[in-house]
């Protein structure tokens, strides 16, 4: 029996005593009984099969168990530009708040509002798929993630408001023992108000965590949610994501995803246009080297007409990194009139690297406007003859022209000086070809 599973039989981790309702209490119970069924992903499970090889020395991991002491500030990169406020996590808690919250604006921690019963929360955790009934272990990280549910936040934003731009800081204690830490984001944005979370990742410290983060938003009628996450953990540590997003008539959400670092690194990515008129906008750029792994997967359902899609992916890999997209369009019978495209472009800049890419587009609507297209190449040397008969060395030419790529992502950002600042940062971190 692994560590995770005597964990979870023993009720040795950092939730066990939780005063929780009856049926979180039984959201928590189903999911660790099918984690201890199927357990992680596997090799079987398609929509990981390039990634779980990568993954099997979390098998022996231990689960946090929430013996925290204090906030390590300076194990973060300095501070992104902008206004608003600023939460501090510490192995997926809250452990401050620095700035005020728009009036109305609610944000708690996930241990009291789960204790407390907050309006709405219940219905935006019973909402995550993939659990109920569940015979494969594709969905085992977020089985995990329910069946120790209490750390993270829970954000609400009433009608009407527009709540700024929120700051979470994520950060990772120092200790010896490898560990597995599971938090829960839930947004709940009211009808006709907005929100901007800007995320970010990156531990100064040679850490051996793990961090597997749920975020759950349900964007009502005319909300909307700017998402960033800028990722550069150390090249020791793991990062695992899902996101599901559920959007009501003309709601917008718009996705932006920066992988500068990390070992491996997973996001699953999910939007569901359940009403008329609704935007989703999934963007990510992934900058490889070493034996580096990251797994971009993205889907859109359009079930509603009218509604529109854009996912623009763009990587670069060198020495033996590898990188995964899969990205996926589903038109559902009735969502007629929607519009989709997607984009995913990347560069490889070692013999060694190796890039896998998959566009997938399923329609069963009238009236659809769809386009996809994937490459995967090197850079144009052409273009590179250009640059350096200009006065540019061959380094510098290939920096210019990989950089200039990757810009394209930031550039579609709405703030020019976060794009400057995130542009900068993948800059630093370019890729060399080898």
């Amino acid at each position: 029996m692994s560590e995770l599973h005597t964990d979870l039989q023993s009720g040795n981790w950092s939730g066990k005593d939780l005063n929780l309702p009856g049926w979180a209490k039984n959201l928590r119970k189903n999911a660790a009984e099918q984690f201890r069924m199927h357990g992680f992903p596997k090799r079987t499970d398609e929509t990981w099969k390039y990634t779980v090889s990568s993954l099997q020395d979390l098998q022996d991991i231990r689960l946090d168990r929430g013996t925290d002491t204090g906030y390590p500030g300076q194990s973060l990169a300095h501070d992104l530009p902008g206004s608003g406020y600023r939460v501090n996590l510490l192995n997926g808690r809250m452990v401050g708040v620095k700035g005020t919250l728009p009036s109305g604006v609610k944000l708690l921690d996930m241990k009291d509002a789960l204790e407390s019963e907050t309006d709405g929360l219940q219905s935006v955790l019973e909402t995550l798929s993939g659990l109920q009934g569940s015979r494969t272990s594709s969905h085992g990280f977020s089985a995990l993630n329910t069946a120790t549910l209490g750390a993270g936040l829970y954000i609400h934003v009433p009608p009407g408001v527009d709540a700024g731009r929120m700051h979470l800081n994520w950060a990772v204690s120092q200790e010896e023992t490898t560990r597995l830490i599971n938090s829960r984001i839930c947004l709940l944005i009211e009808a006709g108000a907005s929100l901007e979370i800007v995320e970010r990742f990156g531990n100064l410290q040679n850490s051996t965590h793990t961090t597997n983060v749920v975020v759950q938003a349900e964007l009502q009628n005319g909300a909307t949610l700017n998402h960033v996450r800028l990722q550069a953990e150390p090249d020791s540590a793991c990062l695992i994501t899902r996101t599901e997003i559920s959007q009501l008539s003309n709601s917008d959400y718009s996705y932006f995803g920066f992988d500068l670092g990390g070992r491996v690194i997973r996001h699953d990515l999910h939007s569901s246009l359940l009403g008329p008129g609704a935007k989703a906008n999934l963007n990510g750029a992934y900058l490889l080297d070493g034996n580096r792994h990251v797994d971009n997967h993205a889907r859109v359902d359009h079930i509603a007409p009218d509604g529109q899609s854009d996912q623009y992916f763009r990587g670069v890999a060198s020495g033996s990194s590898k990188a995964v997209f899969n990205t996926a369009v589903c038109v559902h019978p009735g969502a007629d009139g929607s519009q989709a495209s997607q984009s995913n472009a990347n560069i490889l800049l070692s013999k060694r690297a190796e890039i896998d890419t998959k566009p997938e587009l399923e329609i069963y609507a009238d009236e659809v406007i769809a386009s996809h297209g994937a490459t995967v190449g090197q850079l144009d040397e052409q273009a590179v003859f250009y640059l350096r008969s200009r006065g540019l060395n061959e380094q510098q030419a290939r920096e210019i022209l990989t950089t200039a790529f990757c810009k394209s992502v930031s550039d579609r950002l709405g703030d020019p000086e976060l794009a400057t600042v995130i542009s900068q940062r993948m800059m630093d971190v370019m890729p060399q070809a080898d």
